[in-house]
């Protein structure tokens, strides 16, 4: 965690250093309004900043300002996309790893936080994604339990049935050694499909016309053999308007996807 809280000390100190204000506010609306401007600024560590002072004071108590703060860490762990290859396998962990302690002391707040259950899903997905065998195996299910936790509480949210249909199709190609784990642990390999995963993606598509839906509809047609029904959802994204960090990211890769099919 030094490195982390180095970064903290370095943002602190170049706001007082710059004459910038002070981050005292009168509410907690200011503190959680300055860290949504930071974050869509990409200043994630500014806006960890915002809000660690924030909780210091008027959001002690802010289930909103923990789960916003998860947020940041996921997006700091991700090297999935604009951060590729840029950090650690260490420094992702422990990122990961503050997204879920933050997404817990939100839900610990509000039992019925939506997005914490959301995060806390994404974290251990996230440390799924570096962990060994044996370890993704023990947070395959923590990933979908909490998804499905989130979606109880908010049928209509996207991004949680995007990350079932990303369960289903990740667990679809587990290798029979990763079942044999799976059973050893759980006395039995989990259940899913690519069909499973098709229907959670479209259903999320359905919701929020957003470029990564229909980038892993196109991916999950592409696995059932679907190559027209894939070519339609990857020409459609690239008709839609860069909303999220890793929007163009899912572009170039349809792209990619579409020069295959010719």
């Amino acid at each position: 965690m030094i490195f982390v809280n180095l970064f903290l000390i370095i943002n602190i100190f170049f706001l007082q250093e710059t004459g910038m204000p002070p981050l005292q506010k009168t509410s907690c609306k200011e503190y959680l309004d300055e860290a949504k401007e930071a974050r869509s600024n990409n200043e994630r560590m500014l806006a960890i900043s915002i809000l660690e002072n924030g909780i210091q004071g008027q959001c002690a108590d802010s289930s909103i300002a923990y789960s916003e703060l998860s947020i940041i860490y996921l997006e700091l762990g991700d090297q999935s996309y604009s951060n590729r290859n840029n950090i650690s396998s260490d420094e992702r962990v422990e990122y990961f790893t503050l997204a879920l302690e933050k997404a817990n002391q939100a839900i610990q707040l509000d039992p019925d936080n939506v997005n914490g259950y959301e995060r806390k899903s994404m974290a251990f997905a996230g440390l799924l994604d570096v962990q060994g065998i044996k370890q993704k195996v023990q947070l395959a299910d923590s990933v979908r339990i909490n998804a499905e936790i989130a979606l109880e509480i908010d049928p209509k949210n996207d991004r949680a049935l995007h990350i079932l249909g990303r369960w289903h199709y990740e667990v679809s190609q587990f290798g029979g050694f990763m079942r044999f784990l799976a059973r050893l642990f759980f006395g039995t390999a989990p259940e899913a499909s690519y069909e499973q995963a098709l229907e959670y993606f479209t259903k999320s598509a359905e919701l929020q016309d957003f470029p990564v839906h229909h980038f892993w509809i196109g991916i999950t047609h592409l696995k059932l053999s679907n190559d027209r029904s894939a070519k339609k959802h990857f020409e459609h994204l690239l008709t839609l308007e860069n909303q999220h960090h890793n929007d163009q990211f899912f572009k170039d890769q349809a792209t990619k996807e579409l020069e295959k099919l010719k």
